[in-house]
């Protein structure tokens, strides 16, 4: 039978390849200096996915009674919250350019710095999954 346990597992991989893809194709806009939206539009993906894998995360997971693997979740939570708030701030500058088109190149490789460090904090996070789900739940 289903279980609810089984949606954050089911919904970290968008987030994950959102980022990744999305970050790599505005990288290459950026340095080829042309308008594409591919980058920017999976941005705006990624950062929905990844709000819905880190509230699945944080209301559907089992919590653990073992010291290790509540400090090993509580690091992994905390960097899925990394995430999220980088993508967000990135969204943020993003979307500001249309609201201030006068400094909209500037605003727009800010925005890619912090898409940069949510892809790399996006990337960490699912590491570390990885790790609890791998390392520590499948040696009990």
């Amino acid at each position: 039978m289903f279980d609810t346990a089984h949606i954050h597992p089911m919904l970290v991989h968008f987030p994950i390849a959102l980022a990744l893809l999305g970050c790599l194709l505005e990288s290459i806009s950026l340095y080829r200096k042309c308008s594409s939206a591919c980058g920017e539009i999976i941005l705006y993906f990624a950062t929905i996915a990844a709000i819905l894998a880190a509230t699945a995360g944080s209301y559907f997971t089992p919590h653990f009674t073992i010291a290790e693997l509540a400090q090993a979740k509580n690091i992994h939570s905390t960097m899925a919250g990394v995430t999220v708030t980088m993508l967000c701030i990135a969204t943020s500058f993003y979307l500001m350019r249309y609201i201030w088109k006068t400094h909209a190149l500037s605003l727009r490789r800010i925005g890619f710095i912090f898409y940069l460090l949510g892809a790399i904090a996006v990337g960490v996070t699912g590491y570390l999954g990885g790790v609890l789900v791998y390392n520590d739940l499948l040696r009990m």
